[in-house]
């Protein structure tokens, strides 16, 4: 195929920001974003809180293994129910449960009885929300907008929590210093309410595919195997998986490495976050502006590049503010590579397939977050954080030069992946 015609189609587009005249689509892109900072709150606070506990960096890990690992084991089923039921019933139910897991952890906190094991459990209670949430929240927002404007839907979603991610850290820092703990678990508990708001009002238009399609085990075989014979998509959740566990883990052991690294209290990790947040805003801005003129192989590359970089800066020097300039360069890298990877499904898998190929490349994000921070924790505790961040910083040197030398970046920048499998079906 030419590609004169894709770029008559792409001069015609809508700009990015066209998306916001949809209803739906701003609602709930507004209410997310306000619920998304809330929860950044409550990620600067309890990790603090239980770092100040336990003075471990495995107990960082292991909270952040009870909060995702329920979702990496069931979040194949979830891209399943996500194609075979409404998306908007089933974020409805989990934002429900997240939003009585915090305020069930605010309750705790209150009244004194919260301990590590008990703030684990309620991680592991709100994993299972997220197991079934993710795959249908990616899949749930380009329902909102027209067709033509997809990918530009995908983008914003991604500057909405890229914007939260910038704002819910300073904001908890400041709650914490003159509120406390507490009021910033309960401020992250009301704001599930906007959500949930937003999706009662929501009119999304869902085609749902038959459940006589198939047992649900074999419809995500069908959906592997999809993602596996595909190499483009097999690459992206390789990727999701690398720059999760070497990258993404780095904010879950941040109390430790304020601490251990730069010598300061555990609850300035709210300063290592909001770094990372304005990173990752100011690459937000830059990816709107820029639009579809840079191919996914150049983004995926300059992530990888700054990833390395930035994991490679925090354990040479004991300056705090080397440590924010680090953590502000992995929120370059992080939206990045997460609109090189999600524009790569969203905009190339067939509608029937996008709920379980998300489902997978989720997996990798959710697989790969917990491990790492359990692994950088664990290593932390066992030598030293410096040690555990060269090691990670090592690895990704090393996947860079595996991935260029072989070429396989190249392969993000289809531009469509058919469903071989039916097409070849008889009628």
């Amino acid at each position: 195929m030419s590609s004169s015609p894709d770029n008559t189609v792409q001069d015609k587009r809508h700009s990015s920001l066209g998306a916001f005249r949809h209803r739906d689509f701003a609602v709930f892109w507004t209410a997310a974003a306000i619920s998304n900072g809330g929860s950044w709150m409550q990620l600067v606070a309890v990790p603090a809180l239980l770092y100040d506990m336990t003075g471990s960096s495995t107990w960082l890990g292991v909270s952040s293994m009870a909060g995702l690992l329920p979702a990496v084991l069931l979040t194949p089923y979830a891209g399943v129910l996500a194609d075979r039921m409404s998306r908007r019933k089933i974020l409805l139910y989990t934002q429900s449960l997240q939003m009585l897991c915090a305020f069930t952890l605010w309750t705790l906190y209150l009244t004194g009885s919260l301990s590590p094991m008990l703030i684990v459990t309620i991680g592991l209670v709100g994993g299972v929300a997220t197991g079934f949430q993710t795959s249908a929240w990616q899949s749930y927002v380009p329902l909102l907008v027209p067709p033509e404007e997809l990918l530009d839907a995908v983008k914003l979603n991604s500057v909405q929590f890229t914007l939260a991610r910038a704002i819910g850290p300073g904001l908890a820092g400041i709650v914490i210093s003159t509120l406390g703990t507490g009021a910033a678990i309960f401020i992250n508990a009301v704001t599930y309410l906007l959500v949930i708001s937003a999706l009662f009002i929501a009119r999304p238009k869902q085609v749902i595919a038959l459940a006589s399609a198939g047992k649900v085990r074999d419809v995500i075989k069908v959906g592997g195997a999809f993602v596996w014979r595909n190499r483009p998509l097999r690459i992206a959740v390789f990727l999701a998986f690398l720059t999760s566990l070497c990258g993404q883990s780095l904010q879950h052991i941040a109390p430790a490495i304020a601490d251990r690294i730069f010598d300061r209290p555990s609850t300035d990790n709210a300063g290592l976050l909001v770094a990372l947040g304005l990173g990752a805003l100011t690459s937000s801005f830059v990816s709107v502006a820029i639009g579809d003129r840079i191919q996914r192989s150049t983004r995926l590359l300059v992530a990888l590049v700054l990833y390395s970089i930035s994991t490679m800066l925090i354990p040479i020097t004991s300056l705090y503010w080397v440590g924010l300039v680090a953590y502000f360069i992995g929120g370059l890298a992080s939206l990045q590579s997460a609109v090189a990877l999600n524009t790569l499904i969203q905009g190339t898998v067939p509608d029937h397939l996008r709920g379980r190929a998300l489902s997978f490349y989720v997996l990798g994000i959710l697989a790969g977050i917990p491990l790492g921070a359990f692994t950088l924790g664990r290593l932390a505790d066992v030598f030293t954080m410096r040690i555990a961040l060269f090691g990670d910083a090592t690895v990704l040197l090393l996947a860079v030069i595996i991935l260029i030398s072989r070429g396989w970046l190249y392969d993000l920048n289809a531009t469509k992946i058919d469903d071989v499998q039916m097409t070849n079906a008889p009628t």
